[in-house]
């Protein structure tokens, strides 16, 4: 054998630096781009505004069928939208029984963020003063963004 058949080509370590440095470069600058954070949040933004509209509707048919009487508790306070089941205060509202019939599956929307094990839906509920309009608000919205029926 001569000596420059025994020369085999190989990568150097300045190549794989280099290499390993702009697969990382592009990485960072990708998750930058697509901000999983935001994605998550901005979903989960959709999900509440869809849970609101939800909510709403159900109170207005509601209304509709019961000589423009709101459930009892709504009134011009804000108030937390219980879950079913939940112990009643002044702070809270049990919907549920009220408007199962004009939600589908009966069920009164959860926040994709409220604690579990909390008797709260993460979602409130007053009556404007002004025209006597139902609000129904979304608190946890994320990213600064305001969710309620009045927008």
């Amino acid at each position: 054998m001569t000596p420059h058949n025994m020369n085999k080509k190989a990568f150097t370590l300045l190549e794989i630096l280099l290499v390993i440095t702009l697969i990382s470069v592009l990485l960072i600058i990708l998750i930058r781009v697509v901000n999983p954070r935001q994605q998550i949040a901005d979903i989960n933004n959709a999900q509440r505004q869809a849970d609101v509209m939800t909510i709403y509707t159900a109170i207005n048919q509601y209304r509709d069928m019961n000589s423009g009487n709101l459930p009892a508790g709504i009134t011009n306070e804000v108030k937390d939208i219980c879950q079913p089941g939940c112990a009643i205060d002044t702070d809270k509202v049990d919907i549920t029984t009220d408007l199962e019939s004009y939600i589908a599956f009966g069920k009164i929307p959860v926040d994709p963020q409220q604690q579990s094990g909390e008797d709260i839906t993460g979602y409130t509920i007053y009556v404007n003063i002004q025209g006597g309009r139902v609000i129904v608000s979304a608190p946890l919205a994320e990213n600064g963004n305001t969710i309620n029926t009045l927008e």
